[in-house]
């Protein structure tokens, strides 16, 4: 690890610390990295519609309803010893109510803000585009579907 990576990342992680409170913001004790819990702002009035599985009847599990906000998105991220001058960080993004399809092309964007900035710190501009511009990006607008699956359905444990 060059000293000028050392001290970029070191930078990196105190400034978000001093920007972002324990809630959104957490340094990890181990390792350089951490996770950030990032809520987005919803438009005043915004609905969820809620549909059944589609075994069920449409009707029988379907609702609609005005939401303040959604659980939010969570990145973890681990810096490599050669970030910012070479390496991107290493992370996983998750949100229980966005589809894979929306989290990888959420995770694309984040690929693609690291190669126009390559050489630079990133994880500022990675939590603002995803606070700001996640909804716009997604082109979710409101009533968003959100569709319910039979408990049990998509995962599965070994014994």
């Amino acid at each position: 690890m060059s000293a000028e990576d050392k001290e970029a990342q070191e930078d990196e992680l105190l400034a978000l610390a001093s920007i972002y409170d324990e809630e959104e913001f957490k340094r990890a004790e181990s390792a350089q990295g951490g996770e950030t819990r990032i809520c987005l702002e919803l438009p005043q009035n915004f609905k969820i519609f809620v549909s059944g599985s589609a075994t069920e009847t449409p009707q029988s599990n379907s609702f609609e309803c005005t939401v303040c906000f959604l659980p939010p998105l969570v990145l973890n991220f681990e810096l490599p010893p050669d970030y910012p001058s070479t390496s991107p960080p290493i992370f996983t993004l998750s949100g229980k109510w966005l589809s894979q399809a929306q989290l990888s092309a959420l995770c694309k964007h984040l690929d693609n803000v690291w190669e126009e900035n390559r050489g630079c710190v990133v994880l500022f501009a990675w939590m603002q585009f995803l606070k700001e511009e996640t909804l716009s990006y997604l082109n979710i607008s409101s009533p968003y579907e959100l569709k319910m699956c039979q408990a049990g359905a998509g995962q599965s444990r070994a014994p």
